[in-house]
């Protein structure tokens, strides 16, 4: 059912209301496998659509080991630490039913938004993997106040949440555009000093 339910979600139209687009599945993958979570790891991530990321994470997990399998509090801890955020409702329902068809009695999805709800600033994680919807709405985002970089792009706002909400010693893999590597305003050259920061846990892939 969860194969099944995967397809179905792979042919959905390619984009959202909120700028939110199918990542295809072997991008997920290599994403996740380049990260590498382990199973003690709590693993995030904060637009996650349909919840593509965090099956990816879980069954890339399963993989590593295959040859020692979980224990079932492993595994109740497990479902537990993959956490996912999301504006929309209806993402949130179809990445619930998703998590649900993979096992999950009680997926740990949350609607909300990241970028202009701090209720859940204080969370961080070992691992973040995301490809963020990255179209801003006419006039700017209107985000918080705790952000290191002030911006109204979404794709600032998002690289710069993932950068403070990972653990010491944590990583992510996180899809950008093009602009977050060659853009030269103000927010965008912060962005990048962010980034090229000692120990700044991000592998970028721009598209």
């Amino acid at each position: 059912f969860g194969v099944a339910y995967e397809y179905l979600l792979s042919i959905l139209s390619s984009q959202g209301e909120a700028g939110q687009f199918r990542t295809a599945r072997h991008i997920i993958d290599f994403i996740v496998e380049i990260v590498r979570p382990k199973k003690l790891d709590s693993v995030l991530d904060p637009a996650c659509g349909t919840a593509g990321f965090l099956i990816s994470a879980y069954k890339n997990i399963l993989r590593q080991n295959r040859d020692k399998p979980l224990t079932p509090d492993e595994k109740k801890l497990l479902m537990t630490n993959l956490v996912g955020y999301d504006i929309s409702p209806d993402m949130v329902r179809l990445s619930l039913v998703n998590m649900y068809l993979h096992g999950f009695p009680n997926p740990n999805i949350h609607e909300y938004d990241t970028l202009t709800n701090d209720e859940r600033w204080g969370e961080t994680f070992d691992v973040i993997v995301a490809n963020p919807p990255f179209m801003t709405p006419k006039g700017g985002i209107r985000p918080h106040s705790r952000f290191s970089v002030k911006a109204k792009r979404s794709e600032i706002l998002f690289v710069d949440y993932i950068i403070d909400h990972i653990n010491p010693k944590g990583r992510a893999g996180v899809i950008v555009p093009v602009g977050i590597v060659f853009q030269n305003q103000g927010a965008y050259t912060a962005i990048r000093k962010r980034l090229i920061e000692p120990n700044t846990p991000l592998s970028l892939i721009h598209i």
